[in-house]
């Protein structure tokens, strides 16, 4: 009867039982500690570290595939890590006390509750902060933003939500451990395997991916990338490393036999797949002109001089040297008499074209010049190619019939020994097929072979991820006060 005078005297003096009643009580006293005890740190930290961050992704953040995730997996990092920060020892450092009054009347959800209120709000003001730190450093958030008017606005609620995730977490974990020293031992962990088991930047085996599901980093990640626009982005890698090794300089010397015998190697899976690819595609007299027409504006094949004019002496000369005509000129034309020798008419023309008084005539030019675009006018060839246009020219060559042709040929086989050499750099094939070209080739395919489909932005993806981190800090946040509920079990 005693003991039960004694709670009731207790209970008396207690002038807030109610739980809602003593949530303010409880945030006065998170203020205080605030102000007091120097929990104000974490707001510079979190400027301090957003700077760090910002050095390293402005450059492509929103801009290129690589950027978003390097861009995904820091801020997630930042918002980690100032969430655990947060609420690590918020709770193992007064443990005594929160037994005593535990004891005393105090509701152990009220205690949790004021907890989560005043967690948020840090969170929230670390998160204004670091991405107001960002933008003065150079970040370029893209506007309109994607579920909202600002970009910065998506992103700092992703980084609100996973910071006030991680700060239940460690919300969680003080309230199990009995010491500061213990929590502060065990939070290295949990940010480790936070960050290595995210499934961002670093790729996991098959058999530790389903632990990705269990990481608040996870979602993080995954809605900042969607957020960014990782899978429209251009990937960038592989073309900037080929284009590092314009100067690398590539070739040998390869001899036919080595040619011959890799095509006929009956092993070669690469070659075998692809017999019936085309390497000498059909043409018909239509795609013809057009290739001869781009050829022409580049290598001007029209205005090259086929037939080129002569003078008369160029004309004679030249009949004077052609051969088969030997019998003509050898044809005597005056016979020789005693002490005169016979004139040919090889010696007549030769005469004729040593003569001074001739060469005005010789000079004179017999024709004119005539171009091949004259030639193919001339012969109608453009009223031809209209009307056979659809006419094939060739069947197409497929590897294998190459294949066939080349392997066993007699004829190449006596030559097996000649060797080919070539030399020649990268840049040299980038300029033949086009750098340009070459640049959008590459970052289209690499971009089409890195799509994930958990980036894929959509606000039903977004949203989803939103809702997980919540559900992680609510859940965090029941564990920590089941955790606390049997603060009188413990006997320390």
């Amino acid at each position: 009867m005693a003991e039960v005078r004694m709670i009731k005297r207790l209970r008396r003096r207690i002038r807030h039982r109610g739980r809602a009643s003593q949530v303010p009580i409880y945030l006065g006293k998170q203020i205080r500690f605030f102000i007091y005890q120097s929990d104000w740190k974490v707001l510079p930290m979190a400027a301090i570290i957003a700077a760090l961050v910002s050095m390293v992704i402005r450059r492509d953040f929103f801009l290129t595939m690589e950027g978003n995730l390097k861009g995904a997996f820091a801020l997630t990092c930042v918002a980690i890590w100032n969430g655990c920060f947060n609420s690590i020892q918020s709770i193992c450092r007064e443990r005594p006390i929160i037994k005593r009054e535990h004891r005393s009347g105090m509701h152990i959800s009220s205690y949790v509750v004021s907890h989560m209120i005043y967690q948020f709000a840090l969170c929230l003001a670390q998160t204004g902060l670091s991405v107001y730190v960002m933008q003065m450093m150079g970040v370029t958030f893209p506007t309109p933003g994607f579920l909202t008017r600002w970009m910065i606005l998506d992103v700092g609620v992703s980084m609100l939500l996973i910071s006030y995730a991680s700060d239940m977490l460690s919300l969680f974990i003080s309230s199990v451990a009995h010491t500061t020293t213990g929590a502060m031992t065990v939070m290295p962990f949990v940010l480790i395997f936070q960050l290595v088991f995210s499934g961002g930047l670093l790729p996991l085996p098959d058999w530790t991916r389903p632990l990705a599901n269990y990481t608040i980093s996870n979602y993080g990640i995954k809605v900042i990338a969607a957020q960014s626009g990782y899978n429209e982005a251009p990937m960038v890698t592989a073309w900037n490393t080929l284009y590092k090794m314009r100067d690398n300089e590539i070739g040998g010397t390869i001899t036919l036999g080595q040619i011959l015998d890799l095509l006929g190697d009956e092993d070669n899976a690469f070659l075998d797949s692809r017999e019936d690819m085309e390497i000498i595609p059909s043409f018909t007299v239509g795609a013809a002109a057009k290739i001869f027409a781009a050829a022409d504006e580049i290598l001007h094949v029209t205005d090259r001089e086929i037939i080129h004019a002569l003078s008369l002496r160029e004309t004679l000369t030249a009949l004077l040297q052609m051969e088969g005509l030997e019998a003509l000129w050898s044809q005597v034309l005056v016979p020789g008499t005693e002490g005169v020798a016979a004139v040919t008419a090889g010696d007549m023309l030769e005469s004729l074209l040593a003569d001074e008084s001739a060469q005005a005539v010789l000079d004179q030019e017999v024709g004119s010049s005539t171009t091949l675009g004259e030639i193919l006018e001339a012969f109608g060839v453009e009223e031809t190619v209209q009307e056979m246009q659809d006419e094939r020219i060739n069947q197409a060559v497929t590897l294998g019939e190459i294949r066939e042709f080349l392997v066993g040929n007699e004829a190449l086989e006596a030559y097996r020994d000649r060797a080919f050499t070539f030399r020649m750099t990268v840049g040299d094939l980038l300029d033949l097929f086009g750098e340009e070209n070459v640049q959008t080739v590459i970052q289209e395919k690499t971009a089409a072979a890195s799509y994930n489909p958990d980036y894929d932005r959509t606000a039903r993806n977004v949203l989803r991820n939103w809702m997980m981190l919540m559900a992680f800090g609510l859940a965090f946040a029941a564990l920590a006060t089941i955790s606390l509920e049997l603060i009188d079990r413990d006997k320390r």
